[in-house]
């Protein structure tokens, strides 16, 4: 479902299956049958009949029948950040939890606009709908809410690791005390400065999430994957690959301001493509 103030007089409101359907007539010149990272986010169940969505949707008024087009006459503040939305080549969706809050978004980037769809945490079948006019703030906002400290060692290298095994002894973590998750990762690499550091990072985290990162190139949706991990004396990014034949991970101690950069660049100019594509 989709939140936005219409009038003054009250809210709008969407299902995830009717904003879909909309963005679908707003993208039709999108080719039929490749897959939109948008719509996974929304749809946490099979698509119901689009026909039935459509009539919803007149309903409500969202809808007008005219011969054989349906004419959109959803309201203003609702019709702009879905234009916006429907038009931009860039996107990233974002999971993260800081202590036992987990939150969820997907931000649409067109050009300095930002359309940012968050899922609600106390009903996930909600989401509000907000549009930005500024790239930096939602870069700045984004590294606030993660809970990225200004404070990282700089002097720490890259860790070079196999990602089926780091991911094993994440999930092991709640079992493990911190000489433990030393000696697992000890079996990675034989930096031991670098290893003391994130293993006390892994059993100290404030704050922790999945970015994944998409462009469309004219054909299909390239994307990106990130994960992070922050305590209160060190942030370390993770970067890895997304094809199933290849095991590796990098881990780098990242700054707050090297990650507001990171965002900025990527928003306004994507990085090479690395990874898979959806």
């Amino acid at each position: 479902m989709l939140i936005a103030d219409a009038s003054q007089s009250g809210v709008v409101t969407l299902e995830s299956k009717e904003l879909i359907y909309l963005t679908d007539l707003l993208r039709a010149n999108r080719l039929i049958g490749k897959e939109d990272p948008f719509r996974g986010f929304l749809l946490k169940e099979p698509d119901e009949d689009r026909e039935d969505v459509r009539e919803s949707l007149i309903q409500k008024g969202y809808l007008t029948p005219r011969g054989n087009e349906d004419v959109l006459t959803v309201p203003m503040p609702v019709m702009s950040p879905l234009v916006a939305a429907s038009l931009a080549e860039k996107a990233c969706w974002v999971k993260y939890r800081t202590g036992t809050e987990t939150y969820e978004q997907f931000l649409h980037i067109a050009d300095e606009c930002v359309v940012k769809v968050e899922r609600s945490k106390d009903n996930p079948a909600l989401h509000q709908l907000d549009e930005i006019s500024e790239v930096h703030h939602i870069c700045g906002s984004l590294a606030g809410k993660m809970m990225w400290n200004a404070h990282c060692p700089g002097e720490l290298p890259a860790l070079m690791l196999s990602r089926r095994q780091f991911e094993e002894i994440v999930r092991q973590l709640d079992y493990l005390d911190i000489e433990e998750v030393m000696v697992e990762l000890l079996k990675l690499t034989d930096d031991q400065e670098g290893v003391i550091s994130l293993a006390k990072c892994l059993k100290t985290q404030v704050a922790q999430g999945d970015i994944r990162f998409f462009a469309w190139n004219g054909d299909q949706w390239e994307s990106q994957h990130a994960q992070f991990m922050n305590n209160h004396s060190i942030n370390w990014l993770f970067r890895s690959s997304t094809k199933v034949d290849e095991d590796w991970l990098i881990a780098t101690p990242t700054q707050k301001d090297q990650f507001q950069d990171m965002l900025l660049h990527w928003f306004r100019e994507p990085c090479d493509y690395v990874g898979g594509s959806q």
